[in-house]
Formats: C-alpha cells, sequence, structure tokens
C-alpha cells in the first residue's frame, strides 16, 4: 500500500510537468543552435578573439630600456677590480638607456583597419556559420519527417498488395485470373518491401545524424520532431518573396558576399601594409650615465704627490640621437616583395564577382525549382488525386452493383497510395530548394548577439 501511495505522488508531480511542457518554436531552437552547440561556439569565439586583436591594433611598440656598465678607456688601462689607479676614475659606472621605435606615418593606422576588416570577417563568418549548421539541420529533419510520411503511406500499400495477392491467389485457383495477375501482384509487394527497407535505413541514418545537433538539457530530438517546418518554411518563403521585390540586390546584403568583400578591402590595406614594411623606421634614443663622486683628486707628478688644485669636470655623461632603418637591399626587390600583396588585392576584385556571380546564379536555380515544384504539387493536390479518388469510388459503386472486380478497385487504392508517395517526395525537394536559398543567403539565423553568444 505503501509503495502504491509513493507512485501515485509521482505521477501527480510528473504528469503536470508533461502535461505542460512548453514546445519549442524554430526560433527558440536556432537560438540554442546559435549560443550552444560547439561549432557556433568555436566560431564566436574566433569572432571575440579577433574582436580583442582589433583592440590591441594600432598603438605604438612598446619602448625599450636599457642598463650597461660603462668604464671609458684611460691612459693607466681599465680594471673592474679598482687595483689600478685611473687617472679618470669618474668615467665608471651604469648607464641607463630608453629608446623608442617610430614607424612610418601611415602604418599604424594601416594596420588597425586590418584588424577591423578581419574582425568583421569573423563575425560575418559566425553569422554564415550558423545559418550553415541550421540549414543542415532543416535539411536532414524535411527528410527525417518526409520518410516518416512515406514509411507510413507505404505500410498501407503493404496491407492493400496483401489483400490484393489472397485475392488473386485465390482467384487463380478457380480460374477467375491469371498467372500474370498474380506474379503482378507479387512483384508489386517486392516493391513495396524494397521501399519499406529503404525507408527504415533511411530513417536510421537521418536520425544518427540528427545527433549531432542535439544539445544535452537544452535541445532534444523530440523538440525537433514537433517542430512545425513546413509552416516555417512557408511563411520564410513569403517574407524571402517580398524582400525580394524591394530589394533586388538581395544577394549582396548575404554574409557570405560581404564576407568576401571585406576581404578584398583588407587585402587592399594588406597591400600598403606591405610597402609600409619596407619603409624607413625611426628610433629615438636617449642614455643617461651619473659619474662617481670625487670630491678630492690626487695629483701623481713626476716629483711629488698632492692634491690638484682643480679637479677634472664631474657632469653626468649622457647622450641623445636618432637611428634609422634604411631600405637598401629591399628596395632592390621592391617588386618581390610587394608584388604577392598586390596581386592578393587584384585577385580579390575577381572574387567578389565570381562570389556574387555563383550566388545569383543558385539563388535563381533554387527558386526556380521551387516554382516548378509547386506546380507540380498544386496538380497532383488538386487534380491527379481527386481524379484517382474519384475513379475509387466509382469502382466500388460498380463493384456494390456487380459490375467490376474487387482488384479493380484495390488497384486504384494502391495507385492513390504510390501517388502521395510521389507527392512527399515533391514536397521534400520543395522544402530543400527553399532551405537551399535561406542557408544561401543567411536568413535562417538573422542576428549576432555578441554579449550572450560570444561570451560563451
Amino acid at each position: 500500500m505503501k509503495s502504491i501511495l509513493v507512485y501515485l505522488i509521482f505521477i501527480q508531480l510528473l504528469l503536470p510537468s508533461l502535461l505542460f511542457a512548453e514546445k519549442k518554436s524554430v526560433d527558440d531552437i536556432l537560438e540554442i543552435l546559435a549560443s550552444e552547440h560547439p561549432e557556433s561556439k568555436s566560431l564566436a569565439g574566433t569572432s571575440q578573439a579577433h574582436k580583442f586583436h582589433t583592440e590591441a591594433s594600432g598603438i605604438l611598440p612598446d619602448p625599450k630600456v636599457g642598463f650597461a656598465f660603462r668604464n671609458y678607456p684611460t691612459r693607466n688601462g681599465y680594471s673592474l677590480s679598482g687595483n689600478k689607479a685611473l687617472d679618470t676614475p669618474t668615467m665608471t659606472g651604469m648607464e641607463l638607456s630608453v629608446s623608442q621605435e617610430f614607424p612610418f606615418p601611415g602604418k599604424l593606422d594601416t594596420q588597425k583597419k586590418v584588424s577591423k576588416f578581419l574582425q568583421s570577417e569573423a563575425d560575418l563568418a559566425y553569422l554564415s556559420g550558423v545559418n550553415r549548421i541550421a540549414g543542415e539541420l532543416f535539411l536532414r529533419l524535411n527528410r527525417f519527417k518526409s520518410f516518416e510520411r512515406k514509411k507510413l503511406i507505404n505500410q498501407r500499400v503493404l496491407s492493400l498488395l496483401d489483400a490484393q495477392k489472397s485475392i488473386s491467389e485465390s482467384s487463380y485457383s478457380y480460374g477467375g485470373s491469371t498467372l500474370a495477375g498474380v506474379l503482378k501482384t507479387t512483384v508489386a509487394k517486392t516493391e513495396a518491401v524494397a521501399r519499406e527497407t529503404e525507408y527504415s535505413t533511411s530513417l536510421n541514418d537521418l536520425r544518427s545524424q540528427l545527433d549531432y545537433y542535439l544539445i544535452s538539457g537544452k535541445l532534444s530530438f523530440a523538440d525537433l520532431s514537433e517542430m512545425d517546418l513546413d509552416s516555417f518554411l512557408e511563411k520564410e518563403y513569403l517574407e524571402l518573396e517580398s524582400l525580394m521585390k524591394s530589394d533586388s540586390s538581395i544577394v549582396e546584403t548575404s554574409p557570405d558576399y560581404k564576407i568576401q568583400t571585406e576581404e578584398e578591402r583588407r587585402l587592399k590595406e594588406q597591400a600598403k601594409l606591405a610597402r609600409y614594411s619596407l619603409a624607413p623606421e625611426t628610433e629615438v634614443f636617449f642614455s643617461y650615465m651619473k659619474r662617481k663622486p670625487q670630491t678630492f683628486v690626487l695629483d701623481q707628478g713626476p716629483l711629488n704627490y698632492a692634491l690638484m688644485d682643480v679637479t677634472e669636470y664631474r657632469g653626468d655623461l649622457f647622450s641623445l640621437g636618432i637611428n634609422m632603418r634604411v631600405p637598401v637591399w629591399s628596395a632592390l626587390k621592391w617588386d618581390s616583395i610587394t608584388g604577392e600583396s598586390d596581386h592578393l588585392a587584384e585577385a580579390g576584385k575577381d572574387s567578389v564577382e565570381k562570389t556574387r556571380n555563383q550566388m545569383f546564379s543558385e539563388l535563381q536555380r533554387n527558386l526556380s525549382l521551387f516554382k516548378g515544384l509547386a506546380e507540380q504539387i498544386g496538380i497532383f493536390e488538386k487534380r491527379l488525386i481527386p481524379e484517382l479518388e474519384k475513379a475509387a469510388r466509382a469502382g466500388t459503386y460498380q463493384y456494390a452493383a456487380g459490375k467490376s472486380n474487387v482488384l479493380d478497385t484495390l488497384l486504384v487504392q494502391t495507385e492513390i497510395l504510390n501517388t502521395k508517395i510521389r507527392l512527399e517526395d515533391l514536397k521534400e525537394r520543395k522544402n530543400e530548394s527553399i532551405i537551399s536559398v535561406l542557408k544561401l543567403l543567411s536568413l535562417l539565423y538573422k542576428e549576432i548577439k555578441t554579449s550572450e553568444h560570444k561570451n560563451h
């Protein structure tokens, strides 16, 4: 009795959470993918790294500080131990030096621009990458749902073919049908069994692929399977159609295209930077040495020893100067050194144009495919399937009136189901075409929330 009571309490606590569990929307799933999936996190980390690099670029090189022991030459030589008498004892001491490099004017600004372009490319790559991940997920999920529906329809086909086979074999036994009719039904059933195996294999394969997108505690397979992908894609297509009418250059607003334009601009700045790296650079230095204090100086004359009347000058030593790196040997190979960057910058223009043409061609191809498949689906749904269903009803009436064979009615019903399988194929391909467009233009996930995503 006690165990039953515990069980009932457990069910009472668990049941509300199961009944009122909130279903995740497509936007929720996209947000989880963008912020929690390891691949998205990797892209966000790269973008964040470029952000820090940009903040640290364009600054002056750090100054150099040096310490040195100076012991200037004397007539009697020098000694670190102090055993020898020096005629200039105050010329020995510790010297402090400071130097600062100053790059050629414009070099630091160019470095800053290059770094900003790299950061922009990384941000766009993050947005494009999240859309690629989402697009690949939706393509697999679309196929998975399509195979599920086709498998259910095919199971109904198998049931009808089982009935046809039994009827045709019975009819053949008393001469009501031919052997060819029996064999034809057997072949049709074998084909349906082969399709059943194909669908089961594909579903297992796709199920394994979808595991890559699951996130423990955040995104489950149930969340994916409950997602209304068809309605989402229909809404996105209407928005895309409206967007294309208002913006004919929609390709140029996509992150993949912008990455190429940013790369072109970066390569131009890198070409400038290659020239600046060969330009003269200046280093300003200053050094200071405090001489040892010397109140008295002993005059070692040839005849006597006495204090000097006038001691030597005891001022501290310092030096100030400029070093300049002059491009002498590199100037002989100027074209070779700068040629690589110049050619890459020139190739960047062609890369932008190539990307634009490829994306526009792919966009047009998928949109044309979508429209063609939509027309075929309309024909199937509005004409072919209704006509087959009408023929099936007519066959049923004729069979009831004793004017037709039951096999003819079953054949028409089987044809309807096979047509519905073909319809599912068309819907799958139509969805694939619109997913490809949304992935191409990065319209599945449209926002970058740096404060949330990049901190991961």
